[in-house]
């Protein structure tokens, strides 16, 4: 008999750290773990093409950012090319590129597959930007459909016009796990009990096979790194800022397009001539000091082991995805809003807490070794 063979349906298109990284992940542990043939879909949208173009003239209609996208095009050109560049070296993307769901309709006479999993990340957002109806997989396979630590981001309850549509997409798979509580609390109003909470593919590995894919490091001396999704904070950048002066530490930073409200210069940050998925491993696996403003951010933190900060741009509570998983790793004391939130984070020291990670980490390779098993 053959190897088992998992089609993966996830947010490839998508110029983002998190996502490519949470995608490669999950390719490369079903492949040792499951003994699997795995292929991800090349699902490229008009809704992602418009997100991730980073052509000037789309902002001919807003003369600042037509001038920022303008001055920086070499910059933004090369970034995308290093998020292209991952997908080419990592991901085993299916030669043909899907781009709704009518093309997704003959996957069983192309690919064959046993079993297609839709995960992980916010691919069951439905408010997300770059969202396709095609992450519920609405046709009609011989596969097994499984949705792995699907997100539904900050979507609390399935929009009125897409609720009955999505819901009997769900009913459709023959297993479902999400990735937050709060998903697995909006299905459970949808009438799915019990849906189990997974990890993100990312902490499937441990710290020496994230190094390894680090590779060498760039940096030859000490640095901090800062890793946000937007770099959009004023408040929040002067405090990476004020402690690298205190530090007296060079801050790395990476992906231009991100840079449009401010300029690291003005934080005396360095952009680091190299973006996406490669550099954010090896800034983060060798850094002396992480702050970082996101999901993924705090997982290769916790990771890596580093001695790191979230910075919580917020007056009052904290992105519930990002506070769920600090609350996880043990990192609550990470959170800072301020320069004084570093000093006192720093003396309180690390105090990564394992036990509840390793139970959850475990539970969800079972649930992908059990899906995978026919």
């Amino acid at each position: 008999m053959g190897k088992i063979k998992v089609g993966i349906i996830t947010l490839s298109a998508s110029d983002n750290c998190g996502s490519l990284l949470q995608a490669y992940a999950l390719q490369e542990y079903l492949k040792k773990s499951c003994d699997a043939e795995v292929t991800i879909l090349n699902l490229v949208t008009d809704a992602s093409d418009k997100l991730y173009e980073i052509s000037p003239v789309k902002y001919l209609r807003h003369p600042s950012l037509f001038r920022f996208y303008l001055k920086n095009y070499k910059k933004n050109k090369r970034q995308k090319e290093d998020y292209q560049e991952f997908r080419e070296k990592y991901l085993n993307l299916t030669p043909k590129i899907y781009r709704n769901v009518e093309e997704l309709k003959n996957l069983d006479e192309e690919y064959g597959f046993d079993v297609i999993i839709a995960g992980s990340d916010q691919i069951w957002n439905i408010n997300m930007l770059d969202f396709s109806d095609c992450f519920y997989l609405p046709v009609s396979t011989g596969a097994r459909k499984v949705a792995y630590a699907a997100s539904m981001g900050s979507m609390l309850e399935f929009p009125e016009s897409k609720k009955e549509w999505a819901i009997n997409c769900v009913k459709d798979f023959y297993r479902v796990s999400v990735r937050e509580k709060s998903a697995s609390k909006t299905l459970g109003n949808s009438g799915f009990m019990d849906v189990p909470v997974v990890c993100d593919p990312t902490m499937l590995h441990d710290h020496d096979f994230w190094l390894e894919t680090a590779g060498d490091r760039m940096i030859k001396t000490k640095y901090i790194f800062y890793y946000s999704w937007a770099y959009s904070d004023d408040d929040m950048n002067k405090i990476v800022a004020d402690f690298a002066k205190e530090k007296n530490l060079p801050v790395y930073v990476i992906n231009p397009t991100k840079w449009r409200f401010y300029n690291p210069k003005d934080y005396d940050f360095v952009l680091n001539e190299m973006s996406g998925p490669s550099a954010f491993l090896n800034l983060m696996a060798y850094a002396e000091y992480a702050f970082v403003q996101s999901f993924h951010g705090c997982v290769f933190a916790s990771l890596f082991r580093k001695n790191f900060f979230f910075l919580n741009e917020r007056e009052s509570g904290i992105d519930f995805r990002s506070g769920g998983l600090l609350n996880l790793i043990g990192a609550n004391d990470r959170i800072v809003h301020s320069f004084d939130d570093t000093r006192i984070a720093e003396q309180a020291g690390m105090g990564y807490s394992n036990s509840e990670v390793n139970v959850l980490i475990e539970k969800s390779k079972n649930y992908l070794i059990e899906t995978c098993t026919i």
